[in-house]
């Protein structure tokens, strides 16, 4: 009689399929998604990133992702810093506008590489990252006081209210964009009060893009001890009629 002398042969179990791609498993998804290298970054072999390339979970063209976000952050950036060149500014403006674009030509090329336009039966479209940067071209920015709500390390972002745009409703940061800014910990940000430039005019929370991000100076230490000192001029009351609000008239009169 023989003896087994090996255990049962052990056979790692499938990954399960994410159901909303056809080139990824829902575990590389969840990590694509969350960053900025995306699923293909996150691959070990040359056979299976040519698989995941540009995978829908993950892709800068998918709203939420890390790479969205932070493919919104590189273009509002480029117009603040290094515009294109007034050519390809120029082209770019006629593409958005669904003008002829055959004047433009040679400028097709660097915009295509900054994925800027997307070429549909070899007409060229404005992407999203085209659209942001000429956004951030023409709209103003503000610097404006930011506060950090809450963290989570595991979908990489942050939860903030940028006060310049609104005071209740939240906006979704990249996390690692408020760690390199501040030099903080995930962990230590939270609460925190920052100083940013933002878009305070744009009308959905997702099209808000910060830069120039740092930590706000900290406040004078009377304000936060409460003792702010009221300064009222005792003649004003005395000196303003009854009736009247900042001098305006009452009761109609004239």
């Amino acid at each position: 009689m023989t003896t087994e002398t090996f255990g049962p042969e052990y056979v790692r179990p499938a990954e399960k399929d994410c159901p909303n791609c056809n080139c990824c498993t829902a575990r590389l998804c969840e990590k694509g998604a969350t960053s900025i290298l995306e699923c293909f970054g996150h691959t070990a072999t040359e056979d299976t990133r040519e698989i995941v390339a540009g995978c829908p979970c993950s892709s800068e063209e998918t709203s939420g992702t890390a790479a969205w976000r932070a493919g919104k952050m590189r273009a509002t950036m480029r117009a603040e810093l290094n515009p294109l060149p007034v050519d390809v500014e120029a082209a770019l403006r006629s593409v958005a506008a669904g003008e002829s674009v055959a004047e433009h030509v040679d400028q097709m090329t660097p915009l295509g590489l900054f994925r800027y336009v997307a070429f549909v039966d070899s007409r060229p479209i404005i992407t999203e990252l085209g659209a942001t940067y000429l956004a951030a071209r023409r709209e103003p920015r503000f610097t404006t006081p930011v506060q950090v709500e809450m963290v989570d390390v595991t979908t990489r972002t942050a939860r903030v209210i940028v006060v310049g745009w609104s005071l209740t409703e939240p906006a979704t940061m990249l996390l690692d964009q408020l760690i390199s800014a501040t030099g903080l910990k995930a962990e230590e940000l939270p609460g925190k009060f920052l100083e940013a430039t933002a878009n305070c005019y744009t009308e959905h929370a997702d099209d808000l893009v910060l830069t120039n991000i740092s930590l706000a100076p900290p406040l004078p230490s009377s304000w936060t001890a409460g003792d702010i000192p009221l300064v009222q001029d005792e003649t004003a009351d005395a000196d303003q009629p009854e009736g009247r609000v900042d001098v305006a008239p009452s009761g109609g009169e004239a």
